[in-house]
């Protein structure tokens, strides 16, 4: 019954010693999966990383291009604008000018127009007094 007992006893153990080589083999087959699955999706994550880098960089080129015509259409415009506001104040420089030099022919028609009623008056007034000759 001895070698029974001790068979039975080195049978458990080579069963234990199984089913412990089965875990551990089942066991590392799932951390290495497992490291497989994080190994997965770092390579993902950076590869979405790169790619979002080169979107941003590539927004990023647009942007300063229109930045940039954005600056120079606004130096071209304040340009013309000043120009335009120069000109237009010359315009108004020229309307006043204008505007003062009518008042005063306006002012010198009336006073002609005053004379030659004046001088109409006194002519009218000379006619009827003045004997008219008959030649």
């Amino acid at each position: 019954m001895a070698k029974s007992t001790s068979s039975n006893v080195q049978q458990q153990i080579d069963s234990s010693e199984k089913v412990a080589q089965q875990f551990l083999s089942n066991a590392d087959e799932y951390f290495r999966s497992d490291v497989k699955l994080v190994t997965s999706d770092y390579e993902c994550l950076n590869q979405m990383n790169t790619t979002a880098l080169d979107k941003y960089s590539q927004m990023n080129r647009k942007l300063q291009h229109v930045n940039n015509s954005i600056r120079t259409m606004n130096d071209t415009n304040s340009t013309k604008m000043l120009s335009t506001y120069t000109q237009l104040n010359e315009i108004e420089d020229a309307m006043s000018n204008l505007e003062s030099t009518i008042m005063k022919l306006d002012a010198y028609s009336r006073s002609l127009e005053t004379q030659v009623k004046k001088y109409e008056k006194t002519l009218a007034t000379n006619r009827t007094t003045s004997p008219i000759k008959d030649s």
